[in-house]
């Protein structure tokens, strides 16, 4: 079974409202995130990631949830990673028009009914916390 780690952000703007992606491929409203590439680091990913998908330069903060799943059709075991991230500049731009169709600032309350994906509130997730640290390469 084939390994693939997916990370996401959560990312909340001074009105307390967080942002949204809309995928083209079928897949609905998400948090900005995707596949961690080969090589990359979670933080490189998700720093990418969001600069893909909504053109903002992210800090990425602490993990608040890891989530797994397994499709035996598609023969994937994969980790699904949320950060909490903060951005000076709410000013979004989606970079990857192919991926991303539509970007929107919404309500937590809003968030829990697209978001599909949770079996519960964002607001359980704005109080986790795990710290991440990247050893970089051990010889």
């Amino acid at each position: 079974m084939k390994e693939l780690k997916v990370v996401y952000a959560l990312i909340r703007n001074n009105e307390g409202k967080v942002l949204l992606v809309h995928n083209t491929d079928g897949g609905g409203w998400s948090l900005p995130g995707g596949k961690v590439e080969q090589g990359e680091t979670l933080i490189e990913a998700v720093k990418r990631e969001i600069m893909e998908e909504t053109g903002l330069t992210a800090t990425i903060g602490d993990i608040i949830s890891i989530n797994e799943g397994k499709s035996y059709q598609m023969s994937v075991h994969t980790l699904f990673i949320m950060f909490k991230a903060t951005v000076e500049d709410y000013t979004t731009d989606i970079q990857m028009k192919d991926e991303v169709s539509e970007l929107r600032w919404v309500t937590v309350e809003e968030a829990d009914e697209k978001l599909i994906y949770y079996h519960h509130s964002l607001n359980t997730f704005l109080e986790n916390k795990a710290t991440y640290y990247d050893e970089g390469y051990v010889d």
